[in-house]
């Protein structure tokens, strides 16, 4: 099989989430260094050559790994590249309570998986949480959508991003249930499918249950209780 190389592709888009576009330059530079044309939230920077549009797959992302900052997080949506901003805290603390949660609950149909999850061809995203229905394998390939029963999204400063263009990819995906912790307004969305209608939990007067493990219920006030 044909090595890949990243000037097989004329164009990564880069979009920024949380950092300015002097970060975001310093991010691109150094895979225009090595001849990747970049173009940064439709900002073209200076190139040599005329550039166009192309979608990257999920086997070039990955291919493309060693000259993206191991410091970042990463996820492909619809042929995009994106920057995600580090963590942090109180995101990474209600992250860790979450793991804990379901790994406690551990149990055939239910397997707690904090790594990337491949929506399509096009498309692998890095939910903070997946339970998936299937106990995950070793090897370079992400779960698929379809082993997923639960795709969870912690979020402080990426709100609009975790209930738009993402929540949108994983609907389209057919992932049946998806949350989104709001770190801010300490509370929880959930979203079913298939209309993924927003439904807001919290407080501890309405404990939370996924769909696909109506016995596991969380309460809500206390996820958010050390934020």
């Amino acid at each position: 099989m044909r090595q890949l190389r990243p000037e097989d592709w004329p164009l990564i888009v880069w979009e920024i989430d949380g950092y300015s576009l002097e970060e975001a330059k310093e991010q691109a530079e150094r895979l225009a260094d090595r001849h990747v044309p970049v173009i940064i939230q439709g900002q073209p920077m200076s190139l040599s050559e005329t550039v166009e549009v192309h979608k990257l797959t999920v086997r070039e992302f990955h291919a493309l790994e060693a000259f993206l900052d191991p410091d970042r997080r990463h996820e492909l949506l619809d042929g995009r590249i994106l920057i995600m901003p580090p963590p942090g805290n109180p995101h990474s603390f209600v992250a860790f309570l979450l793991l804990q949660w379901f790994l406690a609950r551990q149990r055939p149909g239910l397997h707690p998986w904090p790594g990337g999850l491949r929506l399509n061809e096009v498309t692998e995203v890095w939910p903070d949480l997946t339970l998936l229905s299937r106990p995950p394998r070793s090897g370079p390939d992400n779960p698929l959508c379809s082993e997923a029963t639960l795709v969870i999204e912690v979020s402080r400063t990426t709100l609009s991003y975790d209930v738009g263009d993402k929540l949108r990819a994983c609907q389209q995906a057919g992932v049946p249930e998806y949350w989104v912790a709001d770190v801010q307004g300490r509370r929880v969305l959930r979203h079913l499918a298939p209309d993924y209608r927003s439904e807001t939990f919290a407080g501890s007067e309405m404990p939370l249950s996924p769909q696909a493990y109506p016995d596991v219920s969380i309460d809500v006030s206390a996820l958010f209780a050390g934020s």
